[in-house]
């Protein structure tokens, strides 16, 4: 098993384990409502949708042993052109969350550039305190929109000077309503809401490394998206869609726009930081602009987020990684400036509730190995009692191995030569009764006898007709015997069935 595949179960199992004791002890109150352990202990889960022209795009990931991994981005396209209504949106997330199988996760909201108003504003550095309070006050003359009608959040871009620089971000509550209403009807309502473009800036920061002012660009034939961040805090954003499709006129109008992002490099005194995304027909980007880039490429995003947005930088990605990516702070307009009162969220409960989790997660992992170590230990012990038997039946294997090999030499001297015994009884058989041998000679495959016959020439066919022999002939003239009244013989055959061999002497020699 993988290192990726074991943190991948262990989220797994933490999360049901979560979620079962959610469902056992909902009824304790601060039980389920706590976050101290989330996204360490216990999974943090976020889908990010974003409004997009012709489609929802949906992001999801999750942050585990403060880890957070992207899982994956999905589009759901609806009419060409127009934004999807808030039917259309509840229906997208709804299948995006069957699809990841994240039931429970939560639901981010990104709305678009076009919603929304961006200011940076001054104010008094002694408003800090109450900073909240004044941005409620301030706000219908601060932007078009007052208060009760109006969805906002706002960030501290810097303090000097006695000064405070604030950016505001705010957006009519009664454009996103129908959809929040939507997604409230299907029990998905949003814990955030964000926009592509802070979302970008929240992007540009991690990908500028967080520490320095960075300048980050999307640029396509559609349009453009630009943000300027300082330490992972969004300073300043500007977008816009192109009026044609002439890409010189397109350039020049990013460059305009350019021109108050690069002053503020020059107010800091340091040379710029620009991170481009961009589309194949705007490769010529440095060379029109005029100033120093770096390519953000699909490796790129792959080693730091683990996926590929795409077309672009902007979108679902920005709100999800402000969610889940450690040291990140979004927007959120739902909040209107106000950030949850400081407590402290650690009861003994939650010190109970950390305790069961790390108990199951040991569990979880010395368990299996105790139980492969005793079936270890038991196949080792049954080895050891049989030991004996094996080295009787390993010896008995090897005396019938020898046995064997025994048994096969002799078959094969059997059957590549004669025996002698089986020479003298066909001769015998064959021979005439009259016959007598006073010598017998069998030398490998050849056989010589000497003897007397009443008639030496009768014995040449009974020979050629024995199964025995073949290539019956007389070595010596046949000579008669006048005192023993027969044909003295010599006489020469060999053996049928045999083959020839090269070497060997006499096998054996009877003399009579």
């Amino acid at each position: 098993m993988t290192i990726e595949e074991t943190f991948t179960r262990f989220e797994k199992y933490a999360g049901a384990l979560w979620h079962g004791g959610r469902s056992r002890f909902a009824g304790f109150g601060k039980i389920p409502s706590f976050n101290l352990l989330e996204g360490v202990l216990i999974p943090r889960k976020c889908l990010c949708a974003a409004l997009e022209k012709g489609c929802v795009c949906v992001a999801y990931g999750t942050q585990f042993l403060s880890r957070p991994r992207i899982k994956g981005i999905r589009r759901f396209y609806f009419e060409e052109g127009k934004y999807p209504g808030p039917e259309d949106l509840a229906s997208a997330i709804l299948a995006a969350r069957e699809g990841f199988r994240a039931r429970d996760a939560a639901i981010v909201l990104s709305v678009p550039r076009p919603w929304i108003l961006v200011r940076v504003v001054e104010l008094p550095a002694v408003v800090k305190e109450n900073l909240a309070s004044v941005i409620a006050y301030e706000l219908d003359r601060l932007t078009p929109f007052n208060p009760t009608e109006a969805m906002y959040d706002f960030s501290i871009t810097s303090e000097e000077d006695g000064k405070l620089s604030v950016i505001i971000i705010a957006m009519r509550a009664q454009t996103a309503e129908p959809y929040l209403d939507a997604l409230s009807a299907k029990n998905m309502t949003p814990r955030r809401i964000t926009t592509g473009l802070t979302g970008f800036g929240t992007l540009c920061g991690i990908l500028g490394n967080g520490g320095q002012l960075a300048l980050c660009m999307s640029v396509n034939d559609d349009g453009y998206e630009g943000c300027l961040t300082k330490e992972g805090v969004f300073l300043f954003g500007a977008s816009g869609d192109f009026a044609g499709q002439d890409r010189e006129d397109n350039l020049a109008l990013v460059r305009e726009e350019l021109v108050p992002m690069i002053a503020r490099f020059e107010q800091e005194g340091v040379p710029p930081v620009v991170l481009l995304r961009r589309s194949p027909g705007y490769a010529d980007f440095e060379d029109k602009v005029g100033i120093p880039v770096k390519v953000i490429t699909d490796d790129d995003l792959r080693k730091v987020f683990g996926t590929d947005p795409g077309d672009g930088l902007t979108g679902p990605l920005g709100g999800l990684v402000e969610t889940i990516w450690p040291g990140t702070k979004g927007f959120n307009l739902a909040s209107k400036g106000l950030q949850p009162a400081a407590g402290n969220p650690i009861t003994p409960v939650s010190y109970v509730l950390a305790g069961l989790i790390a108990l199951a997660m040991i569990l979880y992992l010395v368990v299996p190995l105790q139980m492969e170590k005793a079936r270890s230990d038991r196949i080792e012990y049954q080895i050891g009692i049989r030991k004996a038997e094996v080295r009787t039946i390993e010896a008995m294997k090897q005396e019938a191995a020898a046995i064997e090999g025994d048994i096969t030499v002799i078959r094969d001297f059997k059957e590549s030569s004669p025996m002698s015994l089986d020479v003298m009884k066909e001769l015998t058989t064959v021979l005439p009764k009259n016959v007598w041998l006073t010598r017998l000679r069998i030398t490998g495959e050849t056989v010589e006898t000497e003897g007397y016959a009443g008639s030496a020439t009768e014995m040449l066919p009974k020979l050629e007709h024995s199964n025995l022999f073949k290539k019956v002939e007389f070595t010596a003239p046949t000579i008669r015997d006048a005192r023993q009244n027969a044909d003295r013989f010599v006489m020469k055959m060999e053996l049928e069935g045999f083959e020839k061999k090269k070497t060997g002497g006499p096998k054996g020699e009877i003399k009579k």
